[in-house]
């Protein structure tokens, strides 16, 4: 046996022992004949990537000649790191195995780094498959490799256009749970990120289909022609007069609720007063503390539909119907609404009420498809592109578009007229004024009104010189016909314009018959004499309306006081949220999925709502189109009217029957989702 001290000798002896090789042996090699030396094949950095908790890995395919030790130099990592990563065994690495390495080495190492081909000496074969990566270039796309290659644990599933992880999971049999649990840090995959399915939890009737051979994925600027034209049906949906009553309820319904209640803001009770100063005049700093009723005042349109929702809830509740409501302060901060959706809180709702800012709906109305929830926006939204390719969300208020439908809509009723539109943006370069102004000219082209006689546009500011304080009223008087009646079509929501067209009309009508077509926000300016609204005869699109004489809003009000020792004031949200929860709630419980598909079905008397829930593709979300148009009369009465668009028939207008939500009878469609 060897002890210590020879080896220690050998260790020494090794550097000598390897020079005197290397002085003899080119002699040696000069004296035989060229041998082809194989260098070893260069590794291709891969295109496919994907997240696995929380990290993110290239997927490699081993190809021949390859090594652990080649590879891990070309990505920058250890073997060790690779060896741990797979759980390769001792026989190591074979032709066409997937690896997943690291990417933190490339990107440690700077993965816009350029691969040089390495040059070939003479009289020797090379075989090599390095490419050249420059910082923004383009690169072609790599195909995933076929299931038979793939590793043991994992399939990898490249996603595709419209693929989202419910659909994914539905593909493989397994649940969206254990796709999450696989891909921890994918919360919203993109087209061309993988996913890997775990093997194991694919169903025995799904493995078939996941031994299907991956398909190239193309390049992103290939253009694929279509081969097979596809055209969408027609939706139908259904629009009723008839009234749904309910009388008895069974099943269960799960809701979720998404609103700011700032529940932080609330919970601080005192504040600094700096409003006192002392003798010399300097700012005293003192803590107080805020009263009792104090809210805080971001959260309390929030906390009033909250509170609407309850009655709701209470009602469904005395009708047989079990609703499990869970309630989330969402406040304004995405991260908890990232958290919430990780939390697998929200899988197994049946509805989403909220959230409200948009850009956390847009969050959760896109997770919410994939799962086929359907989420309510419970407030007015100004993103008109909200909807699209989200199939599932529903919009309560109605958007801008609808408002100018319905305003260009109402000439109809004023056939013969002499109509101006008159607008604040001087070349229409606003798209809200230059899409009214076409909807405008549209209804009387039907009527064959849409000459310079019949009608005009104008531009007017409200701006008038300080030695000219008339001019406005005089630009508007060679506008007008005094042999005809004339509708002013007010283009604009700005205060100033609204304020200032509003006062030269009311001056001027009292020479000519007019009568003024405007935005719902017209209506709810401070800076207008309310008289204006009604010598003019004002017509407004509203997206709600409370008859407070109607029985529905007596017993609402008597139900709020027994619950909340208060009265709900006019404009609180509290109306809204009973609506929005009585309606999709009950509309849910009646008629399960074909309720979410045409939810005109559910035809349920309501307190300040008129549903009529539409959409323009199956690809996206739907919108209420139903509003009421207030009427403002001489006689100063309000005349609520309701314009419902039947399939194939002329715009109607009808006079609008407050109905309520509390009454017994018999309904047709009652049964358990």
């Amino acid at each position: 046996m060897m002890n210590k001290n020879n080896i220690k000798l050998t260790n020494r002896l090794m550097p000598v022992v390897m020079m005197v090789l290397a002085a003899l042996l080119p002699p040696v090699m000069c004296a035989q004949e060229p041998v082809s030396v194989p260098v070893p094949v260069l590794v291709e950095i891969s295109k496919q990537k994907i997240v696995s908790e929380g990290k993110v890995y290239y997927m490699h395919e081993v190809e021949k000649g390859q090594t652990l030790y080649s590879i891990s130099k070309a990505y920058s990592v250890t073997v060790d790191q690779l060896s741990r990563e797979n759980a390769i065994e001792a026989n190591g690495i074979k032709e066409g195995q997937v690896l997943r390495v690291p990417a933190s080495g490339l990107s440690q190492a700077g993965t816009n780094s350029q691969v040089s081909k390495p040059q070939g000496t003479p009289g020797t074969q090379t075989s090599t498959r390095a490419v050249t990566v420059q910082p923004g270039s383009r690169t072609p796309v790599q195909a995933v490799p076929s299931p038979q290659k793939q590793d043991e644990r994992f399939l990898y599933h490249p996603v595709k256009r419209g693929e989202t992880p419910a659909s994914i999971a539905y593909s493989y049999g397994i649940s969206v749970r254990d796709l999450k649990r696989a891909n921890k840090g994918m919360l919203f995959p993109k087209e061309g990120d993988v996913l890997m399915i775990p093997r194991k939890k694919i169903s025995g009737q799904r493995e078939e289909r996941a031994q299907v051979p991956v398909a190239d994925i193309a390049a992103a600027d290939t253009l694929l022609a279509d081969t097979v034209a596809v055209t969408e049906e027609p939706e139908i949906f259904t629009v009723t007069d008839s009234r749904t009553e309910i009388s008895r309820l069974s099943g269960t319904v799960k809701v979720a609720v998404l609103l700011p209640f700032f529940i932080n803001e609330n919970n601080s009770r005192s504040e600094i007063d700096s409003s006192r100063k002392d003798a010399q005049g300097n700012k005293v700093y003192r803590e107080v503390n805020k009263s009792g009723g104090w809210i805080y005042e971001g959260s309390l349109p929030f906390i009033e539909t909250y509170e609407g929702i309850l009655l709701a809830v209470d009602s469904l509740r005395a009708l047989g119907l079990t609703v499990e409501l869970d309630v989330f302060d969402t406040a304004a901060d995405s991260a908890r609404i990232n958290r919430l959706l990780w939390s697998d809180a929200l899988d197994n709702m049946d509805l989403i009420i909220g959230p409200v800012y948009s850009y956390n709906l847009e969050k959760v109305s896109s997770w919410a498809a994939g799962r086929n929830i359907p989420v309510v926006s419970p407030v007015a939204l100004r993103d008109p592109q909200i909807l699209e390719n989200r199939p599932t969300l529903y919009r309560v208020f109605p958007s801008e578009s609808v408002a100018q439908d319905i305003m260009a809509g109402e000439l109809r009723e004023h056939r013969g007229s002499n109509v101006v539109f008159l607008h604040g943006d001087s070349a229409m370069y606003n798209p809200a004024t230059s899409v009214l102004w076409e909807k405008v000219r549209n209804v009387m082209a039907e009527q064959g009104q849409a000459d310079s006689t019949s009608l005009t546009p104008f531009w007017f500011t409200g701006l008038t010189s300080r030695w000219n304080a008339y001019s406005g009223v005089t630009s508007i008087d060679n506008l007008l016909d005094p042999e005809r009646e004339n509708v002013i079509v007010i283009g604009s929501t700005s205060t100033p314009v609204v304020s200032s067209t509003l006062s030269t009309l009311h001056s001027l009508s009292r020479k000519y018959k007019i009568k003024v077509i405007g935005y719902p926000e017209i209506g709810g300016l401070e800076t207008v004499d309310l008289r204006y609204y009604y010598d003019l005869e004002l017509f407004i699109p509203a997206g709600s309306y409370i008859d407070f004489s109607s029985p529905a809003s007596k017993s609402f009000m008597s139900a709020f006081m027994r619950k909340f020792r208060t009265e709900p004031m006019a404009e609180s949200f509290a109306w809204r949220g009973f609506d929005i929860a009585w309606f999709f709630i009950g509309g849910i419980a009646t008629g399960g999925d074909d309720f979410l598909r045409d939810p005109g079905i559910f035809n349920p008397a309501l307190l300040c709502l008129d549903p009529d829930f539409r959409r323009e593709s199956r690809m996206n979300g739907y919108e209420n189109r139903g509003m009421f148009v207030m009427h403002y009369r001489k006689d100063m009465t309000i005349e609520v009217k309701r314009p419902r668009k039947q399939p194939g028939q002329e715009e109607k207008t009808e006079q609008f029957p407050v109905g309520y939500p509390f009454t017994s009878g018999s309904s047709g469609r009652n049964r358990g989702r």
